[in-house]
């Protein structure tokens, strides 16, 4: 059987959403959006269950900004029973140096590491089941959907440049899952000073084969309230619908 770790990142302070949610907290300072209540349980609640379903998940290691380990060990430390090792750790500066700390975490172990927005609760356990199939068979996988929208590109202006051929284009979700030496070479050989937006960027920078999943448009990255509004109303009307 396939084994994988799974590493879920929560290290953001969440800027993006708190400058746009009018949001009073006791302490004086906003918890990450990990903390933020989604039908009636924490988000990241959400998304423990979505990995504690997937029975080739042996460990999940959450990285969360340092001042919240403490909490976040208190509020979820039995999220996955016994059976399987969670555990928090301080994340970085940045996304990537976030799932370094989370990836030198981890056992060793296991076959594969899955890397996650801890901010998509909606993940169904199928897609990731399905994730971890590719990336065995592939080195490394991410889940997506084929952009299904017209792209404008525009300049510093808002003018419109070219209507962008959307064929073929695909907007990246998460989990994106690796074979474990291929993450770990990837890490160890990237350029700190460039800008990465997600783990297969570094892999792709390897020259290693990544291809696609399919995933779900009701896999949302939680940004705004907006979005938290949305994965609030899909669990009302009964979030996963089923085939």
């Amino acid at each position: 059987m396939l084994t994988a770790s799974a590493i879920i990142a929560a290290g953001g302070a969440g800027r993006r959403f708190h400058a746009t949610a009018a949001v009073a907290w006791a302490t004086g300072r906003p918890p990450t959006k990990v903390f933020m209540p989604l039908a009636g349980r924490p988000v990241l609640a959400h998304t423990l269950e979505r990995f504690a379903a997937v029975e080739e998940v042996l460990e999940v290691i959450v990285a969360v900004p340092a001042e919240w380990v403490d909490e976040a060990r208190r509020t979820f430390g039995d999220s996955l029973g016994h059976a399987r090792r969670l555990e928090f750790v301080a994340g970085g500066l940045d996304r990537c140096e976030s799932v370094e700390r989370a990836l030198a975490a981890t056992d060793g172990g296991p076959d594969l590491v899955a890397v996650h927005d801890a901010v998509r609760p909606l993940i169904r356990p199928e897609v990731i089941r399905d994730a971890l199939r590719a990336a065995a068979g592939h080195g490394a996988a991410v889940v997506g959907r084929p952009v299904d929208h017209t792209v404008k590109r525009v300049d510093d202006g808002q003018r419109v440049r070219e209507t962008v051929p959307r064929q073929r284009l695909w907007i990246a979700q998460t989990p994106q899952v690796f074979r474990r030496d291929v993450l770990t070479r990837a890490y160890a050989q990237r350029d700190r000073a460039a800008a990465v937006t997600d783990d297969a960027q570094l892999v792709e920078a390897l020259g290693q084969e990544v291809v696609m999943v399919l995933g779900d448009a009701a896999n949302l990255k939680i940004t705004t309230p907006e979005d938290l509004r949305m994965c609030e109303a899909l669990l009302a009307a009964g979030w996963p619908f089923g085939p």
